[in-house]
């Protein structure tokens, strides 16, 4: 929209990180990253806090979607 300022979805993430800590946990949620390989160096920063924010232990949990095939990262 002309005149709106830049929202970064790293920012929306975390301002929504009660929403997306939930989203987590499930088993039938997938995450996926495109674009610049910039975003993914922004994005995934981000849900690493959302989840120890939330108490969860990020290098499990990152480690299972990624074998489960829930986390992808298409980034260039």
């Amino acid at each position: 929209m002309p005149g709106a300022s830049r929202r970064c979805v790293q920012d929306a993430m975390r301002e929504r990180a009660a929403d997306l800590a939930l989203l987590l946990q499930e088993p039938d949620i997938y995450f996926y990253v495109c674009g610049l390989k910039s975003r993914e160096e922004g994005v995934v920063p981000a849900l690493e806090g959302v989840a120890r924010k939330a108490g969860l232990d990020w290098d499990a949990l990152r480690a299972a979607l990624r074998c489960e095939g829930r986390l992808h990262l298409e980034t260039y």
